[in-house]
């Protein structure tokens, strides 16, 4: 008999969760945050960049979005667009010594472990009317007039339309991807400057196969996204290439699938069907710009931060919330903004919902501009590395034995219904860890009970899972009743909820429940799974989400079943062996395991209880009644799960 007496320690809420993304917009247009004045001395530039940095790693965020090309411009060196006039003072001019910001900003970012994305604004040739006839010769709006088009707000932009202007501008995209080391590429809010665009001749030279010009709007904006993501991903599909749209898709008023809102919609009014984006894949994240305060009538934070993750849901889209910290510049005490409390608030509410993997703030300065904003910023970025999601843990005390019992097999029995079971005052129950030894004819068991054991052969029969392919692991996890069918069907399709897939877990392990302990927030005392998860939750076997949340009724990934079996298995020491990260590099869509996941698909993959199908593992598709026990029941045949430490 050997016994476990586990001290598990505090567990940080950033164990639970994938690392959260925590970036910073710095603008250079109108020389919003860089550079502090526009030069080309080369030392005020690297001295503005370090400052910037400095001051990003202090307060916590672990990515910056530097605007590279704000017009049809640059603050690099490009031989397509021209030096910016809001980097040196004159549009053409470049730094002294050749010297390059991007370039900077990259190797001295990258030095702190910050990701350095490159921001641009695809379509926007000029910010203001009086630089219209302030473009360098070289520009390529000028070598190129037919493809711009003077707004009525007075700036020029280039047509979405015209083919060759979304070249000009993936190609420019290709020349920062072929010569800078940049985490991302990164594209705002600004595609259509509204619905009143004089593109009418565009729209009857290339407008074929559509009878509604508004319609063409929104496919010239697909095929750019489409394109510029193929392009991101040929060149390094390590890159990250993602959008930052205006918080509003379209109201419900305007679409069904839209959101229960009443402002104004990308959809609508700039053509962005960023929904569609998101759908289709063609971007690694989006970035909703959602400006507005928890409880605004017309915009609800709340609401829209539900409506964002529902789009995500059932995509391999990460979901970032871009937030207003210029908002709280100038503030008054009266007001939700003041020294940041807003911020604060929506930082904790984005940490309750598990589609959501971090935020960027709207933009540096702002936070130079408000030292309480500053400091406010700096402690909740604190607090998520180091808040304890549990309020106390108790070491588990685990009594485990082997127990073996003779079996004869009789003719037409299968190996794999053969189980032992535990007579608890005339009730069996089945031990999930005890399987039958043809070469001995025994039953081998490990079970934490004691008392009256015996053996019984336990077949199930459920009339919907013969044509399954995991027909065979099905059973056997059925066998050990682990996994139950429902009037004799098993229903291998539907999806498992994230409570259940913890009932499954403290059945299969034999923890049994404490009493009168407090459980995760989101539950109640009158869920079926309260004690079990309360259990889990005080013994440290499973960790929520966050903030002291368990998000029970939710769906559950395929990836967070292998996290959850994991980490149980590493709180009660049945891990062996150091695991190897490279193990998940068998996949083909390894990057779309979350960070927190590979330690346990490393784990999993390395038993060889998780295998490639077709090459994938598929992480973030919710997880089936059939693949969870095919999971199961591969954990269950494996000596991992008959290994005593």
């Amino acid at each position: 008999m050997t016994m476990f007496f586990l001290n598990i320690g505090p567990l940080n809420e950033i164990n639970a969760a994938e690392k959260e993304f925590r970036g910073v917009w710095v603008s250079t247009v109108w020389g919003i945050d860089y550079p502090s004045k526009a030069t080309t001395d080369v030392e005020t530039l690297k001295k503005d960049a370090i400052k910037i940095l400095d001051n990003v790693e202090d307060m916590g965020f672990n990515a910056v979005f530097l605007q590279v090309r704000s017009c049809s411009d640059a603050i690099y060196n490009s031989k397509i667009y021209p030096w910016s006039k809001y980097l040196t003072g004159k549009q053409g001019l470049s730094p002294e010594n050749n010297f390059d910001p991007l370039e900077f900003f990259i190797e001295e970012a990258h030095k702190r472990g910050i990701e350095l994305h490159a921001w641009i604004n695809p379509y926007r040739v000029t910010a203001s009317a009086q630089d219209n006839d302030k473009l360098s010769s070289n520009n390529p709006a000028v070598l190129n007039k037919e493809l711009t088009v003077l707004h009525t707000d007075g700036k020029l932009y280039f047509n979405p339309g015209e083919p060759r202007a979304r070249e000009l501008i993936i190609d420019g995209i290709e020349e920062i991807l072929d010569n800078y080391d940049v985490d991302g590429i990164h594209l705002d809010d600004y595609f259509y400057p509204d619905k009143n665009f004089n593109d009418a001749a565009t729209y009857a030279k290339y407008g074929e196969g559509f009878t509604d010009i508004n319609d063409w709007r929104r496919n010239n904006n697909d095929v750019l996204i489409k394109e510029i993501n193929e392009a991101v991903d040929n060149k390094n599909p390590d890159i990250k290439f993602g959008v930052s749209p205006a918080g509003i898709w379209a109201n419900k008023t305007t679409s069904n699938l839209g959101s229960d809102t009443d402002g104004w919609g990308t959809y609508i009014n700039q053509f962005a069907d960023t929904r569609y984006w998101v759908k289709q894949g063609y971007v690694d994240y989006i970035m909703p710009q959602i400006y507005w305060n928890i409880g605004y009538r017309i915009a609800d934070y709340n609401t829209l931060i539900s409506w964002w993750s529902d789009v995500v849901k059932d995509t391999n889209v990460k979901l970032y919330i871009g937030q207003a910290a210029y908002r709280a510049v100038g503030a008054e005490p009266n007001s939700v903004w003041y020294n940041g409390a807003e911020i604060e608030k929506q930082i904790e509410l984005n940490r309750t919902n598990s589609y959501i993997s971090g935020y960027c703030m709207f933009s540096y300065k702002s936070f130079l501009n408000n030292k309480m904003l500053y400091s406010a910023i700096k402690n909740v970025n604190k607090t998520e590395n180091t808040s304890p999601v549990n309020d106390e843990i108790t070491p588990i005390e685990q009594d485990y034995q082997y127990y073996t019992m003779n079996y004869k097999k009789n003719s037409g029995e299968h190996d794999d219904y053969i189980v032992m079971y535990y007579d608890n005052e005339g009730e069996k129950e089945i031990l999930p860890r005890s399987r039958f030894d043809n070469s001995k004819n025994k039953v081998i068991g490990l079970s934490s009970k004691t008392g009256k054991f015996g053996t019984m052969y336990n077949k199930p029969v459920f009339d919907d899972i013969e044509d399954n392919l995991n027909v065979d692991n099905i059973k056997y996890i059925a066998a050990r009743n682990i996994i139950i069918g429902y009037n004799g069907s098993f229903n291998p399709e539907q999806n498992i909820k994230r409570a259940d897939f913890g009932l499954m877990l403290m059945r299969m392990l034999e923890i049994e429940n404490l009493e009168g302990i407090n459980g995760f927030s989101d539950t109640s005392v009158d869920d079926y799974y309260f004690e079990e998860l309360a259990t889990a939750k005080r013994y440290g076997l499973m960790l929520g989400v966050g903030n002291n949340k368990f998000e029970p009724q939710n769906e559950i990934t395929r990836q967070d079943i292998f996290v959850m079996t994991y980490r149980a298995m590493k709180a009660l020491d049945m891990i062996n062996i150091e695991t190897d990260d490279s193990a998940i590099n068998v996949y083909n869509d390894k990057d779309n395991i979350s960070d927190y996941a590979v330690e346990a698909i490393s784990y999993f993959t390395q038993n060889e209880i998780l295998t490639e199908v077709n090459g994938n593992i598929e992480p973030v598709k919710i997880a089936d009644r059939a693949e969870i026990a095919d999971f199961l029941a591969k954990l269950l045949k494996s000596d991992v799960m008959m290994t005593i430490s």
